[in-house]
Protein backbone atom coordinates (compact mmCIF):
# COMPACT_ATOMS: atom_id res chain seq x y z
CA UNK A 1 0.00 0.00 0.00
CA UNK A 2 2.74 2.45 -1.00
CA UNK A 3 4.03 4.19 2.14
CA UNK A 4 1.13 3.07 4.34
CA UNK A 5 1.90 0.24 6.73
CA UNK A 6 -0.81 -0.90 9.12
CA UNK A 7 0.04 -3.18 12.01
CA UNK A 8 -1.83 -4.73 14.94
CA UNK A 9 -1.42 -7.72 17.23
CA UNK A 10 -4.07 -10.37 16.60
CA UNK A 11 -3.78 -11.87 20.10
CA UNK A 12 -4.10 -8.46 21.70
CA UNK A 13 -7.10 -7.71 19.48
CA UNK A 14 -8.96 -10.85 20.65
CA UNK A 15 -8.11 -10.06 24.26
CA UNK A 16 -9.43 -6.56 23.80
CA UNK A 17 -12.74 -7.86 22.49
CA UNK A 18 -13.07 -10.09 25.53
CA UNK A 19 -12.19 -7.51 28.17
CA UNK A 20 -12.73 -4.00 26.80
CA UNK A 21 -15.75 -2.69 28.67
CA UNK A 22 -16.70 0.98 28.40
CA UNK A 23 -19.53 0.55 30.87
CA UNK A 24 -17.52 -0.77 33.83
CA UNK A 25 -13.77 -0.35 33.38
CA UNK A 26 -11.71 2.22 31.47
CA UNK A 27 -10.80 1.46 27.88
CA UNK A 28 -7.67 2.82 26.22
CA UNK A 29 -7.29 2.83 22.44
CA UNK A 30 -3.65 3.50 21.54
CA UNK A 31 -2.52 4.53 18.07
CA UNK A 32 1.12 5.12 17.19
CA UNK A 33 1.64 6.93 13.91
CA UNK A 34 4.43 8.38 11.83
CA UNK A 35 2.92 11.15 9.74
CA UNK A 36 6.06 11.54 7.64
CA UNK A 37 7.12 15.00 6.49
CA UNK A 38 4.40 17.64 6.69
CA UNK A 39 3.82 18.70 3.11
CA UNK A 40 0.30 20.04 3.57
CA UNK A 41 -1.48 16.70 3.18
CA UNK A 42 -4.54 15.65 5.20
CA UNK A 43 -3.83 12.72 7.50
CA UNK A 44 -7.19 10.93 7.53
CA UNK A 45 -8.59 8.30 9.89
CA UNK A 46 -6.79 6.63 12.79
CA UNK A 47 -9.31 3.93 13.69
CA UNK A 48 -12.97 2.98 13.73
CA UNK A 49 -14.75 0.23 15.69
CA UNK A 50 -18.26 -1.04 16.41
CA UNK A 51 -19.65 -1.77 19.88
CA UNK A 52 -20.50 -5.40 20.64
CA UNK A 53 -24.23 -4.58 20.66
CA UNK A 54 -23.91 -2.58 17.40
CA UNK A 55 -25.40 0.53 19.04
CA UNK A 56 -22.28 2.71 18.73
CA UNK A 57 -19.42 3.50 16.37
CA UNK A 58 -16.22 4.73 18.02
CA UNK A 59 -13.55 6.39 15.88
CA UNK A 60 -10.91 9.06 15.51
CA UNK A 61 -8.99 10.92 12.83
CA UNK A 62 -7.90 14.20 11.30
CA UNK A 63 -10.54 16.14 9.42
CA UNK A 64 -10.03 17.11 5.78
CA UNK A 65 -12.29 20.14 5.20
CA UNK A 66 -12.37 23.50 3.43
CA UNK A 67 -15.23 25.99 3.84
CA UNK A 68 -15.45 28.92 1.40
CA UNK A 69 -12.85 31.06 3.13
CA UNK A 70 -10.78 28.86 5.43
CA UNK A 71 -9.28 25.39 5.54
CA UNK A 72 -9.95 23.13 8.52
CA UNK A 73 -7.15 22.59 11.03
CA UNK A 74 -5.24 19.56 9.69
CA UNK A 75 -3.45 19.02 13.01
CA UNK A 76 -6.57 18.79 15.19
CA UNK A 77 -7.47 15.18 16.00
CA UNK A 78 -11.12 14.28 16.53
CA UNK A 79 -12.52 11.48 18.73
CA UNK A 80 -16.17 10.50 18.37
CA UNK A 81 -18.74 8.11 19.79
CA UNK A 82 -21.65 7.93 17.34
CA UNK A 83 -25.01 6.19 17.92
CA UNK A 84 -25.85 4.01 14.92
CA UNK A 85 -29.57 4.81 15.25
CA UNK A 86 -28.86 8.42 14.37
CA UNK A 87 -30.84 10.11 17.15
CA UNK A 88 -28.80 12.67 19.12
CA UNK A 89 -29.37 15.69 21.34
CA UNK A 90 -27.77 19.05 20.56
CA UNK A 91 -27.85 22.17 22.71
CA UNK A 92 -27.13 25.61 21.23
CA UNK A 93 -25.91 28.66 23.14
CA UNK A 94 -25.59 32.15 21.68
CA UNK A 95 -22.19 33.76 22.25
CA UNK A 96 -21.23 37.45 22.17
CA UNK A 97 -20.77 38.91 18.70
CA UNK A 98 -17.25 38.92 17.31
CA UNK A 99 -17.89 42.36 15.76
CA UNK A 100 -20.53 44.97 16.46
CA UNK A 101 -20.99 46.84 13.17
CA UNK A 102 -20.74 44.15 10.48
CA UNK A 103 -23.52 41.97 9.09
CA UNK A 104 -21.51 38.76 9.09
CA UNK A 105 -18.89 36.65 10.79
CA UNK A 106 -16.51 33.99 9.48
CA UNK A 107 -14.63 31.73 11.89
CA UNK A 108 -11.72 29.31 11.69
CA UNK A 109 -9.90 27.04 14.12
CA UNK A 110 -6.13 26.81 14.71
CA UNK A 111 -4.16 25.11 17.50
CA UNK A 112 -7.18 24.58 19.74
CA UNK A 113 -8.43 28.17 19.42
CA UNK A 114 -11.39 29.67 17.54
CA UNK A 115 -10.76 32.84 15.54
CA UNK A 116 -13.04 35.42 13.92
CA UNK A 117 -11.56 36.79 10.72
CA UNK A 118 -13.65 39.86 9.83
CA UNK A 119 -13.55 43.25 11.51
CA UNK A 120 -10.05 42.53 12.80
CA UNK A 121 -8.74 39.13 13.86
CA UNK A 122 -10.10 38.08 17.25
CA UNK A 123 -9.76 34.97 19.41
CA UNK A 124 -12.55 33.49 21.52
CA UNK A 125 -11.63 33.35 25.23
CA UNK A 126 -13.95 30.81 26.89
CA UNK A 127 -12.98 31.88 30.42
CA UNK A 128 -13.87 35.56 30.00
CA UNK A 129 -16.49 34.80 27.32
CA UNK A 130 -15.08 37.58 25.15
CA UNK A 131 -13.46 38.01 21.74
CA UNK A 132 -9.97 39.40 22.07
CA UNK A 133 -7.87 41.08 19.37
CA UNK A 134 -4.95 38.95 18.19
CA UNK A 135 -3.32 40.52 15.12
CA UNK A 136 -3.51 40.27 11.35
CA UNK A 137 -6.54 38.60 9.74
CA UNK A 138 -4.54 36.97 6.94
CA UNK A 139 -5.24 33.28 6.41
CA UNK A 140 -2.66 30.96 7.96
CA UNK A 141 -1.97 27.25 8.16
CA UNK A 142 0.47 25.15 10.15
CA UNK A 143 3.15 23.19 8.31
CA UNK A 144 5.02 21.10 10.85
CA UNK A 145 5.84 23.51 13.66
CA UNK A 146 5.92 26.51 11.32
CA UNK A 147 3.29 28.80 9.78
CA UNK A 148 2.36 29.61 6.21
CA UNK A 149 0.64 32.97 5.82
CA UNK A 150 -1.39 33.97 2.76
CA UNK A 151 -1.28 37.78 2.72
CA UNK A 152 -3.19 38.96 -0.34
CA UNK A 153 -1.06 37.95 -3.33
CA UNK A 154 1.98 37.25 -1.15
CA UNK A 155 2.98 34.11 0.78
CA UNK A 156 5.13 34.09 3.90
CA UNK A 157 6.70 31.21 5.81
CA UNK A 158 7.43 32.00 9.46
CA UNK A 159 7.34 35.69 8.53
CA UNK A 160 9.74 35.35 5.60
CA UNK A 161 8.39 36.08 2.11
CA UNK A 162 8.60 33.04 -0.15
CA UNK A 163 6.37 34.32 -2.97
CA UNK A 164 6.03 37.93 -4.10
CA UNK A 165 2.88 39.30 -5.78
CA UNK A 166 2.77 39.08 -9.59
CA UNK A 167 3.67 42.02 -11.80
CA UNK A 168 0.15 42.02 -13.23
CA UNK A 169 -3.14 40.71 -11.91
CA UNK A 170 -3.33 38.93 -8.56
CA UNK A 171 -2.71 35.56 -6.95
CA UNK A 172 -5.89 34.26 -5.36
CA UNK A 173 -6.93 31.57 -2.88
CA UNK A 174 -3.78 29.68 -1.93
CA UNK A 175 -3.84 25.99 -0.98
CA UNK A 176 -0.80 23.97 0.08
CA UNK A 177 -0.98 20.17 -0.19
CA UNK A 178 1.35 17.31 -1.12
CA UNK A 179 4.35 19.59 -1.42
CA UNK A 180 2.70 21.95 -3.92
CA UNK A 181 1.53 25.51 -3.42
CA UNK A 182 -1.58 25.86 -5.56
CA UNK A 183 -3.38 29.09 -6.48
CA UNK A 184 -5.17 31.04 -9.20
CA UNK A 185 -3.47 33.86 -11.12
CA UNK A 186 -6.19 36.20 -12.39
CA UNK A 187 -6.08 39.34 -14.51
CA UNK A 188 -9.47 40.46 -15.84
CA UNK A 189 -8.14 43.81 -17.06
CA UNK A 190 -11.31 45.45 -15.79
CA UNK A 191 -13.59 43.37 -18.03
CA UNK A 192 -16.53 41.08 -17.17
CA UNK A 193 -16.16 37.31 -17.38
CA UNK A 194 -15.48 36.21 -20.95
CA UNK A 195 -13.84 33.43 -22.90
CA UNK A 196 -10.08 33.59 -23.18
CA UNK A 197 -8.71 35.25 -26.34
CA UNK A 198 -5.16 36.29 -25.47
CA UNK A 199 -3.16 37.34 -22.43
CA UNK A 200 -3.51 40.94 -23.56
CA UNK A 201 -7.28 40.52 -23.20
CA UNK A 202 -7.03 38.99 -19.70
CA UNK A 203 -6.45 35.51 -18.27
CA UNK A 204 -6.96 33.07 -15.42
CA UNK A 205 -4.38 30.36 -14.72
CA UNK A 206 -4.05 27.59 -12.19
CA UNK A 207 -0.63 27.06 -10.62
CA UNK A 208 0.86 24.10 -8.78
CA UNK A 209 4.34 25.08 -7.55
CA UNK A 210 6.56 22.44 -5.94
CA UNK A 211 7.77 23.75 -2.58
CA UNK A 212 8.89 22.32 0.76
CA UNK A 213 9.80 24.11 3.99
CA UNK A 214 13.49 23.50 3.23
CA UNK A 215 13.32 25.76 0.16
CA UNK A 216 13.95 29.49 0.70
CA UNK A 217 11.48 30.57 -2.00
CA UNK A 218 8.80 29.29 -4.37
CA UNK A 219 10.35 28.76 -7.81
CA UNK A 220 7.72 29.81 -10.37
CA UNK A 221 9.82 28.45 -13.22
CA UNK A 222 9.01 24.94 -11.97
CA UNK A 223 5.26 25.56 -11.66
CA UNK A 224 2.77 23.35 -13.48
CA UNK A 225 0.12 25.66 -14.93
CA UNK A 226 -3.24 25.36 -16.63
CA UNK A 227 -4.67 28.24 -18.64
CA UNK A 228 -8.40 28.31 -17.91
CA UNK A 229 -11.13 28.78 -20.55
CA UNK A 230 -12.82 31.76 -18.86
CA UNK A 231 -11.09 35.01 -17.92
CA UNK A 232 -11.89 35.73 -14.27
CA UNK A 233 -12.14 32.14 -13.07
CA UNK A 234 -11.22 31.82 -9.41
CA UNK A 235 -12.46 29.57 -6.61
CA UNK A 236 -14.48 29.35 -3.41
CA UNK A 237 -13.24 25.90 -2.39
CA UNK A 238 -10.23 23.64 -2.62
CA UNK A 239 -10.06 20.03 -1.54
CA UNK A 240 -7.99 16.90 -1.63
CA UNK A 241 -8.74 13.23 -2.07
CA UNK A 242 -5.83 10.87 -1.65
CA UNK A 243 -2.94 12.29 -3.70
CA UNK A 244 -5.25 14.54 -5.72
CA UNK A 245 -5.74 18.28 -5.19
CA UNK A 246 -9.07 19.57 -6.56
CA UNK A 247 -10.70 22.95 -7.06
CA UNK A 248 -14.06 24.10 -8.34
CA UNK A 249 -14.12 27.47 -10.09
CA UNK A 250 -16.73 30.19 -9.70
CA UNK A 251 -17.73 29.60 -13.34
CA UNK A 252 -18.36 25.88 -12.91
CA UNK A 253 -15.00 24.41 -13.89
CA UNK A 254 -13.65 21.47 -11.86
CA UNK A 255 -9.91 20.83 -12.04
CA UNK A 256 -7.65 18.16 -10.57
CA UNK A 257 -3.90 18.18 -9.97
CA UNK A 258 -2.36 14.71 -9.75
CA UNK A 259 0.98 13.11 -10.66
CA UNK A 260 2.47 16.42 -11.76
CA UNK A 261 -0.32 17.46 -14.15
CA UNK A 262 -3.62 19.34 -14.20
CA UNK A 263 -6.70 17.83 -15.81
CA UNK A 264 -10.21 19.15 -16.39
CA UNK A 265 -13.08 17.08 -15.01
CA UNK A 266 -15.83 19.63 -15.71
CA UNK A 267 -15.72 22.50 -18.19
CA UNK A 268 -16.79 25.96 -16.99
CA UNK A 269 -20.16 27.32 -18.09
CA UNK A 270 -20.53 31.04 -18.77
CA UNK A 271 -24.03 32.32 -18.07
CA UNK A 272 -25.06 29.34 -15.95
CA UNK A 273 -24.48 29.18 -12.20
CA UNK A 274 -22.48 26.26 -10.84
CA UNK A 275 -20.27 26.98 -7.84
CA UNK A 276 -18.72 24.70 -5.24
CA UNK A 277 -18.42 26.38 -1.85
CA UNK A 278 -16.99 23.73 0.46
CA UNK A 279 -15.30 20.35 0.60
CA UNK A 280 -15.04 17.59 3.19
CA UNK A 281 -13.65 14.07 3.08
CA UNK A 282 -16.29 11.55 4.16
CA UNK A 283 -15.17 7.95 3.95
CA UNK A 284 -13.56 7.28 0.60
CA UNK A 285 -15.22 10.25 -1.15
CA UNK A 286 -14.87 14.00 -1.24
CA UNK A 287 -18.16 15.84 -0.76
CA UNK A 288 -18.52 19.40 -2.06
CA UNK A 289 -21.34 21.84 -1.29
CA UNK A 290 -22.91 23.37 -4.41
CA UNK A 291 -24.95 26.35 -5.60
CA UNK A 292 -27.70 26.61 -6.91
CA UNK A 293 -29.01 23.15 -5.92
CA UNK A 294 -28.04 23.45 -2.26
CA UNK A 295 -26.94 19.83 -2.43
CA UNK A 296 -23.67 17.99 -2.09
CA UNK A 297 -21.69 16.77 -5.05
CA UNK A 298 -19.55 13.67 -4.70
CA UNK A 299 -16.08 13.20 -6.17
CA UNK A 300 -14.72 9.63 -6.20
CA UNK A 301 -11.34 10.40 -7.75
CA UNK A 302 -12.60 10.19 -11.32
CA UNK A 303 -16.06 11.69 -11.70
CA UNK A 304 -18.10 14.45 -10.06
CA UNK A 305 -21.79 13.74 -9.50
CA UNK A 306 -24.75 15.17 -7.63
CA UNK A 307 -26.06 13.50 -4.44
CA UNK A 308 -29.82 13.76 -4.76
CA UNK A 309 -31.49 14.70 -1.48
CA UNK A 310 -28.17 15.46 0.27
CA UNK A 311 -29.33 17.37 2.24
CA UNK A 312 -33.13 17.60 1.91
CA UNK A 313 -35.00 20.90 1.50
CA UNK A 314 -36.65 22.32 4.59
CA UNK A 315 -40.45 22.16 4.17
CA UNK A 316 -41.99 25.56 3.48
CA UNK A 317 -39.13 27.15 1.51
CA UNK A 318 -38.31 27.46 -2.19
CA UNK A 319 -36.31 24.63 -3.74
CA UNK A 320 -34.39 27.04 -6.01
CA UNK A 321 -31.19 29.10 -5.56
CA UNK A 322 -29.92 27.14 -2.59
CA UNK A 323 -26.29 26.83 -1.53
CA UNK A 324 -24.56 24.25 0.64
CA UNK A 325 -21.91 26.65 1.92
CA UNK A 326 -20.46 24.77 4.88
CA UNK A 327 -19.63 21.09 5.45
CA UNK A 328 -17.92 19.40 8.39
CA UNK A 329 -17.68 16.14 10.32
CA UNK A 330 -18.74 16.59 13.95
CA UNK A 331 -19.44 13.74 16.33
CA UNK A 332 -18.76 11.34 13.47
CA UNK A 333 -21.79 12.69 11.58
CA UNK A 334 -21.83 14.96 8.54
CA UNK A 335 -23.11 18.52 9.09
CA UNK A 336 -24.15 20.91 6.30
CA UNK A 337 -25.13 24.59 6.50
CA UNK A 338 -27.45 25.78 3.71
CA UNK A 339 -28.29 29.25 2.35
CA UNK A 340 -30.63 31.18 2.01
CA UNK A 341 -32.58 30.11 5.15
CA UNK A 342 -29.54 29.23 7.31
CA UNK A 343 -30.53 25.59 7.69
CA UNK A 344 -28.27 23.17 9.59
CA UNK A 345 -28.64 19.52 8.59
CA UNK A 346 -26.99 16.37 9.98
CA UNK A 347 -26.43 13.02 8.25
CA UNK A 348 -25.84 9.79 10.14
CA UNK A 349 -24.03 7.27 7.90
CA UNK A 350 -25.08 4.21 9.89
CA UNK A 351 -28.83 4.79 9.63
CA UNK A 352 -28.56 6.62 6.31
CA UNK A 353 -30.82 9.38 7.68
CA UNK A 354 -30.74 13.16 7.30
CA UNK A 355 -32.00 15.12 10.31
CA UNK A 356 -32.84 18.83 10.43
CA UNK A 357 -31.06 20.30 13.45
CA UNK A 358 -32.23 23.92 13.42
CA UNK A 359 -32.52 27.18 11.51
CA UNK A 360 -30.01 29.76 12.73
CA UNK A 361 -32.45 32.72 12.34
CA UNK A 362 -35.85 33.33 13.92
CA UNK A 363 -37.01 35.74 11.22
CA UNK A 364 -38.63 36.17 8.75
CA UNK A 365 -41.28 33.46 8.60
CA UNK A 366 -40.50 30.65 6.15
CA UNK A 367 -42.07 31.03 2.72
CA UNK A 368 -41.93 29.18 -0.59
CA UNK A 369 -43.44 32.19 -2.35
CA UNK A 370 -40.06 33.91 -2.37
CA UNK A 371 -36.56 32.60 -3.00
CA UNK A 372 -34.70 34.60 -0.33
CA UNK A 373 -35.61 36.22 2.99
CA UNK A 374 -36.56 39.90 2.68
CA UNK A 375 -36.35 40.02 -1.10
CA UNK A 376 -39.75 41.81 -1.26
CA UNK A 377 -38.70 44.45 1.28
CA UNK A 378 -35.35 44.76 -0.50
CA UNK A 379 -36.75 44.84 -4.07
CA UNK A 380 -35.41 48.34 -4.84
CA UNK A 381 -31.86 47.49 -3.83
CA UNK A 382 -29.48 46.44 -6.64
CA UNK A 383 -28.69 43.23 -4.70
CA UNK A 384 -32.11 41.66 -4.25
CA UNK A 385 -30.85 38.71 -2.19
CA UNK A 386 -28.57 40.76 0.07
CA UNK A 387 -30.41 39.55 3.19
CA UNK A 388 -30.31 35.89 2.41
CA UNK A 389 -29.10 34.00 5.44
CA UNK A 390 -25.78 32.12 5.49
CA UNK A 391 -24.27 29.57 7.83
CA UNK A 392 -20.72 30.73 7.24
CA UNK A 393 -18.76 28.50 9.64
CA UNK A 394 -18.98 25.11 11.29
CA UNK A 395 -15.87 24.81 13.49
CA UNK A 396 -15.35 21.80 15.80
CA UNK A 397 -13.38 22.76 18.90
CA UNK A 398 -13.09 20.66 22.05
CA UNK A 399 -16.54 19.11 22.59
CA UNK A 400 -18.31 21.92 20.72
CA UNK A 401 -19.27 23.10 17.24
CA UNK A 402 -18.99 26.85 16.66
CA UNK A 403 -21.51 28.24 14.16
CA UNK A 404 -21.59 31.72 12.62
CA UNK A 405 -24.04 33.56 10.38
CA UNK A 406 -23.94 36.29 7.75
CA UNK A 407 -25.87 38.16 5.12
CA UNK A 408 -24.80 37.57 1.52
CA UNK A 409 -21.79 39.81 2.14
CA UNK A 410 -20.06 40.98 5.29
CA UNK A 411 -21.01 44.64 5.19
CA UNK A 412 -21.24 47.55 7.59
CA UNK A 413 -24.78 47.98 8.89
CA UNK A 414 -26.59 50.96 7.36
CA UNK A 415 -29.87 51.51 9.24
CA UNK A 416 -31.28 54.18 6.93
CA UNK A 417 -31.06 51.89 3.89
CA UNK A 418 -32.80 48.88 5.47
CA UNK A 419 -35.51 50.05 7.88
CA UNK A 420 -37.21 46.64 7.74
CA UNK A 421 -34.31 45.21 9.78
CA UNK A 422 -34.04 48.09 12.26
CA UNK A 423 -33.49 48.43 15.10
CA UNK A 424 -32.41 44.91 16.19
CA UNK A 425 -33.23 42.32 13.50
CA UNK A 426 -30.02 43.01 11.56
CA UNK A 427 -28.02 41.73 14.55
CA UNK A 428 -29.03 38.16 13.70
CA UNK A 429 -26.56 38.52 10.85
CA UNK A 430 -23.10 38.07 12.31
CA UNK A 431 -24.08 36.05 15.36
CA UNK A 432 -21.91 33.28 16.77
CA UNK A 433 -23.27 30.17 18.48
CA UNK A 434 -21.72 27.26 20.34
CA UNK A 435 -23.51 23.98 19.73
CA UNK A 436 -22.73 20.88 21.78
CA UNK A 437 -23.65 17.32 20.84
CA UNK A 438 -22.40 14.59 23.24
CA UNK A 439 -19.90 12.17 21.77
CA UNK A 440 -17.33 14.52 20.21
CA UNK A 441 -13.91 15.75 21.29
CA UNK A 442 -11.36 17.64 19.17
CA UNK A 443 -7.87 18.57 20.35
CA UNK A 444 -4.80 20.23 18.84
CA UNK A 445 -1.88 17.85 18.39
CA UNK A 446 1.78 18.78 18.46
CA UNK A 447 3.83 18.10 15.38
CA UNK A 448 6.49 15.44 15.72
CA UNK A 449 9.15 14.37 13.25
CA UNK A 450 8.82 10.62 13.45
CA UNK A 451 6.42 8.55 15.58
CA UNK A 452 3.90 9.95 18.06
CA UNK A 453 1.44 8.02 20.22
CA UNK A 454 -2.14 9.23 20.59
CA UNK A 455 -4.38 7.59 23.20
CA UNK A 456 -8.16 7.72 23.33
CA UNK A 457 -9.62 6.85 26.73
CA UNK A 458 -13.17 6.09 27.81
CA UNK A 459 -13.63 6.23 31.59
CA UNK A 460 -17.30 5.84 32.40
CA UNK A 461 -18.78 8.98 30.86
CA UNK A 462 -15.44 10.80 30.48
CA UNK A 463 -13.54 10.73 27.19
CA UNK A 464 -9.90 11.82 27.04
CA UNK A 465 -7.24 12.33 24.35
CA UNK A 466 -3.53 12.12 25.24
CA UNK A 467 -0.50 12.62 23.02
CA UNK A 468 2.77 11.05 24.11
CA UNK A 469 1.41 10.75 27.65
CA UNK A 470 0.15 14.34 27.94
CA UNK A 471 -3.58 15.06 28.17
CA UNK A 472 -4.63 17.37 25.33
CA UNK A 473 -8.42 17.22 25.67
CA UNK A 474 -11.32 15.82 27.67
CA UNK A 475 -15.12 15.90 27.63
CA UNK A 476 -18.11 14.29 29.32
CA UNK A 477 -20.67 12.14 27.55
CA UNK A 478 -24.20 13.06 28.67
CA UNK A 479 -27.83 12.33 27.84
CA UNK A 480 -29.04 9.22 26.07
CA UNK A 481 -25.57 8.57 24.65
CA UNK A 482 -24.21 8.04 28.17
CA UNK A 483 -26.82 5.34 28.70
CA UNK A 484 -25.86 3.60 25.47
CA UNK A 485 -22.17 3.80 26.36
CA UNK A 486 -22.77 2.15 29.74
CA UNK A 487 -24.18 -0.95 28.03
CA UNK A 488 -21.15 -1.55 25.80
CA UNK A 489 -18.98 -4.50 26.84
CA UNK A 490 -16.53 -4.70 23.96
CA UNK A 491 -15.44 -3.22 20.64
CA UNK A 492 -15.29 -5.29 17.48
CA UNK A 493 -14.61 -4.94 13.75
CA UNK A 494 -11.74 -2.57 14.41
CA UNK A 495 -10.33 -0.81 11.35
CA UNK A 496 -6.93 0.83 11.75
CA UNK A 497 -6.19 3.70 9.38
CA UNK A 498 -9.61 3.75 7.75
CA UNK A 499 -13.01 5.26 8.49
CA UNK A 500 -15.09 8.43 8.41
CA UNK A 501 -12.13 10.76 7.72
CA UNK A 502 -10.81 8.69 4.82
CA UNK A 503 -7.69 6.53 4.61
CA UNK A 504 -4.74 7.35 6.85
CA UNK A 505 -2.19 9.27 4.78
CA UNK A 506 0.94 9.06 6.90
CA UNK A 507 3.84 6.59 6.71
CA UNK A 508 2.94 4.05 9.41
CA UNK A 509 0.15 3.34 11.87
CA UNK A 510 -0.16 0.71 14.59
CA UNK A 511 -3.03 0.38 17.04
CA UNK A 512 -4.14 -1.61 20.07
CA UNK A 513 -7.01 -1.67 22.57
CA UNK A 514 -6.46 -2.19 26.30
CA UNK A 515 -8.53 -2.40 29.46
CA UNK A 516 -6.94 -0.16 32.12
Amino acid sequence: MNLLKIGFNATLFVTALTHACAGSEPVRITVTIDRGHDLGQSFGSLFEATSDNASLIVGAGFQNAYNTRYRGDRHAVQFFIRPTGGDREMTVQELPRSNFTLTGSYLFGRDGLVYSGFGGLKTWNPKSRTWQGSGSSHETMRVGNSTLTFAGSKVLFDGRTILEPPEEGSYQLFFYAHGHLCFYHVNRRGKPYHLYVSDEDGFSRLYACPWTPQQPRVDLSKAVTLRLPVVGETTFAWGQLGRQVVTGSNIGGFYVFESGAWRTVRQPTLGRSFQLYSSVAFGDRLLMGQYPTGRLFEYDGKTLGEKSGWPPVLPGVSRSVREAQTTVVYGGDLFVGVWPWAEVWRYNPDSGRWMFMRRMFKHPALSDKISHPYEVENKNHPVLNLWGQRVTSLIPNGPDLFISTSSKGVDKWKPKEFPFLAPEKWKSYGKVYRATMPGHLAAATKWTEGPTTIEFLVRGTEIVIRQDGKRIGSATVTGSLAGKLAKVKALKNVKWGDGTYGRFAGKTIKGSIHRD
